[in-house]
């Protein structure tokens, strides 16, 4: 059995008190698991953090949540992108394949075009699957937000 004078001299860390709260919060059995904007500033006043505090760090969170909204919406964008490439890049091959095998000039000058497209295609694919952080996609993000501001 846990001695009482042990439980209330305890003292918790930032991380700790951060899980504690959040594992509370997840196991409460309340019919309505969101809380409402007063119930925030109720807790709050609880753990002696100002109303102020409370409205920073909020915006904060609707900050960052807008942040990943748009690196959302723009990697559907890159997505979208590919596709249409893809496409353009199977209909040119699927005319230029049947030119070259009709025209029998013996040097299959299609598949060259064929290959090397296809690589650049390749490398286009990683990058949007694989690809989702580093300086080349920070600068394709701001170009494609600097459009879209436009």
């Amino acid at each position: 059995m846990i001695d009482i004078h042990t439980a209330q001299t305890r003292s918790y860390s930032q991380e700790d008190i951060q899980e504690i709260l959040n594992i509370a919060l997840a196991n409460r059995s309340t019919l309505d698991p969101d809380l409402s904007h007063p119930q925030l500033l109720e807790i709050a006043q609880e753990l002696s953090i100002s109303p102020d505090s409370i409205e920073l760090a909020k915006n904060q969170w609707i900050d960052r949540h807008g942040e990943i909204e748009k690196h959302q919406q723009f990697n559907i964008y890159r997505r979208s992108k590919m596709q249409d490439r893809f496409g353009k890049y199977a209909i040119v091959n699927a005319c230029l394949i049947p030119i070259n095998f009709f025209t029998g000039f013996g040097v299959p000058w299609s598949l060259y075009i064929l290959t090397s497209w296809g690589i650049v295609r390749g490398v286009a694919a990683w990058r949007v699957f694989y690809q989702r952080q580093g300086y080349a996609y920070d600068l394709a993000f701001q170009k494609w937000e600097y459009r879209q501001k436009m």
